[in-house]
């Protein structure tokens, strides 16, 4: 059996629970009012619209990115412009205020990891300086604030990646007031049928080579592979998933159906539960042994997963996958258009952080053959 990235079918056995569990949570509960995307990206390309920022104008954005949330507002007609986050990814509130100039309309943050940014400051500075903040949720799925605040509250405009969370085929969602949103929830057509239904069958793939029926999932994988021939897939030139680069070809779509039907039979309350314990658990037994940049969870934190930091990453990572293990190793490049000596001080984290998987799918047993093999990789 393999320990995945992120949680696939068989998680549902854990977190199926009945659809009135799931609706009030936030982002989903009726007095958040949003819409659904393909993914998160497409929602931050609709979402900042219902902002109605000058355009052109400026966006502060993170030195510590993954890239293609800037290509999306630099799609949706706004220039970006850098500021420093520290050693420990907190924004640097006085290099934003050093970056200020009247183009500047609105304040970008991103909740790393599920961490959460110090909202009741950025709210105070955006306040005070006349700007719009936009918070990126898109690994913070369910979390909140020590002080009990739902991450995606406080911002003018927040958006989420609901399949980093949740084992669904595709799926973003934005929150924006409802003075400001205008299209609600139905305005973006379901992506193609083709699309979703290839995304499901890789889903399938992926839940039964998890499982460790690894026959089975060759006999699926020649039959998914039969299907989409017969339907002249190619994801080449078919809406397919986001990947790591802007494809404009997704804006216009929301989710499916079937999307919504899984995320509405989820308990959030467990994910977030077993997200935590799992965490916990991993980051205890590593501590000692190797760099734990949040060894403890802030009050409140639903985490995406733990990372570490290694002096070897590609080999720790090589050898972690050996042992059936699926780590990350995300975000490896700065944006082509963030200066050099910012991009320079982001270097540890892009060369150096290995993420773990936590997720709500893994048991303890689970959790203690991911640090079992960590540690054989560190030694």
């Amino acid at each position: 059996m393999n320990v995945t990235a992120y949680p696939t079918l068989a998680g549902l056995r854990h977190t199926g629970r009945l659809r009135a569990r799931g609706k009030p949570w936030f982002p989903f509960s009726a007095d958040a009012p949003g819409g659904w995307a393909f993914s998160g990206r497409v929602a931050l390309y609709h979402g900042v619209r219902l902002l109605h920022l000058p355009t052109p104008s400026t966006i502060l954005v993170p030195s510590y990115h993954e890239g293609v949330e800037l290509d999306a507002l630099i799609a949706a007609g706004y220039r970006i412009r850098y500021y420093r986050v520290d050693p420990g990814l907190r924004i640097d509130f006085g290099d934003v205020a050093r970056n200020l100039d009247p183009d500047v309309s609105a304040l970008y943050l991103t909740h790393y990891f599920g961490m959460p940014q110090p909202l009741t400051a950025a709210r105070e500075f955006c306040d005070t300086h006349g700007l719009r903040l936009i918070e990126d949720c898109a690994l913070a799925l369910f979390g909140r604030t020590p002080d009990d605040a739902w991450l995606g509250s406080v911002g003018d405009l927040a958006i989420f990646s609901i399949y980093k969370t949740l084992p669904v085929p595709h799926g973003g969602y934005y929150v924006a007031p409802a003075a400001l949103s205008t299209n609600g929830n139905g305005k973006l057509r379901p992506p193609p049928f083709k699309s979703t239904l290839v995304q499901s069958l890789d889903l399938v793939h992926h839940t039964l080579d998890a499982a460790g029926w690894s026959g089975i999932e060759r006999a699926a994988t020649r039959a998914a592979a039969a299907v989409k021939g017969a339907l002249g897939w190619n994801r080449g030139t078919t809406v397919a998933s986001g990947g790591p680069r802007w494809d404009a070809r997704l804006v216009d779509y929301g989710v499916s159906a079937w999307t919504r039907q899984l995320v509405r039979f989820t308990d959030p309350e467990l994910v977030v539960r077993r997200r935590r314990a799992n965490y916990a658990q991993l980051a205890k037994s590593l501590r000692r042994e190797t760099s734990v940049p949040f060894p403890d969870l802030p009050l409140g934190t639903c985490p995406l997963s733990l990372p570490i930091i290694v002096g070897e990453r590609d080999r720790v990572h090589e050898q972690l996958a050996a042992q059936g293990i699926e780590a990350g190793k995300y975000w490896p490049v700065s944006h082509p258009t963030c200066p050099e000596d910012l991009a320079a001080e982001m270097s540890m984290w892009r060369e150096h952080c290995l993420e773990l998987p936590i997720h709500q799918e893994l048991d303890k047993e689970d959790i203690d053959r991911v640090a079992d093999a960590v540690l054989n990789a560190l030694r």
